[in-house]
């Protein structure tokens, strides 16, 4: 019953801020600890494989082959990962594959009077993505995925299918990056009724800079420049920001801010600190273990660890 008011009220936040729920929300959630400690601004963050489910170009940053395992503990007992690999073929590119899974625990069974019958179900989403980057010169690569989307509420289930396409462009003299990803694009192959429902089609522009002198990196993600905003400047307000400092050799420190989130979980005018994050990354030889907490404000929190390797 309670996991039920929690996803009762993140729909009710979502709509009295303009946004509407999708059937597939759990395609936007962040795809690492390293991204999500940096508030989601991951768009033009090269070399590593769990950015390509922000900007598939990013798979052509990547020069040795990659695997990558998340898990996050999400609110009460709702779970989700991510796991991703990548390699490189010969005259064709970097191919990349990954896993995106959630699941929202476990409800008790009730008959239409609300009256519990013993048993339990459960609800759950898994999409399976393979993707492609490789580069177009001077700078520029692009890259395309492909996405079977599944989503199930005890007996009951609907598919659809999704693409996802990015093109990054990257000044080395300069230290700058620039980024633009249209993710999520396509449609159900079956509903969970009659009607067919829409995916969270998602049109994203990103830009990051490594500062000269100070071993920091900064981006700047705009996100959902698509949806239906009633004043064109409303369009940026779901906007990211990030930044990643290195310590030492093997350690980072990393922190961001979530203007989206943070309106997402705003109760009446309270929003404590709710959309920043904060995250620690550990290198050791050519595995990387990261840490990120993010805050929902007074909902809660999220905790995420990957671990990922290069060989």
């Amino acid at each position: 019953m309670r996991i039920l008011s929690l996803l009762f009220f993140l729909v009710s936040a979502s709509a009295a801020f303009g946004q509407r729920a999708y059937v597939y929300d759990f395609l936007r959630n962040e795809s690492s600890a390293r991204a999500a400690a940096m508030g989601g601004a991951f768009l033009t963050v090269g070399g590593d494989v769990s950015g390509m489910f922000y900007n598939p170009a990013l798979l052509n940053t990547i020069d040795s082959s990659q695997v990558s395992l998340t898990f996050q503990k999400h609110l009460l007992d709702m779970n989700s990962g991510y796991a991703t690999f990548t390699t490189g073929i010969e005259d064709v590119g970097q191919i990349g594959v990954g896993v995106n899974y959630n699941s929202y625990g476990s409800f008790n069974r009730t008959d239409r009077n609300g009256q519990a019958d013993g048993s339990t179900f459960g609800a759950s989403d898994i999409a399976f993505t393979v993707g492609w980057g490789s580069t177009l010169g001077e700078g520029f690569s692009a890259g395309i995925s492909g996405s079977f989307v599944s989503s199930t509420i005890d007996n009951a289930g609907s598919s659809a299918l999704a693409l996802d396409g990015g093109l990054l462009f990257e000044d080395t003299a300069a230290r700058f990056q620039a980024g633009l990803s249209l993710l999520h694009v396509g449609g159900q192959v079956s509903a969970f009724g009659e009607e067919s429902e829409e995916l969270p089609t998602d049109l994203r522009l990103g830009i990051s800079h490594r500062l000269r002198g100070l071993p920091l990196l900064i981006a700047l993600n705009f996100t959902r420049l698509l949806d239906p905003q009633e004043d064109f400047f409303n369009r940026f307000a779901s906007f990211s920001v990030g930044g990643e400092f290195r310590l030492s050799n093997p350690l980072r420190l990393r922190l961001g801010y979530n203007n989206q989130v943070r309106s997402d979980v705003a109760y009446g005018s309270s929003k404590g600190l709710g959309g920043l994050s904060a995250g620690i990354g550990i290198l050791v030889k050519d595995y990387r273990f990261d840490y990120a907490f993010n805050s929902l404000a007074r909902l809660g929190a999220q905790h995420r660890i990957t671990l990922n390797a290069a060989f």
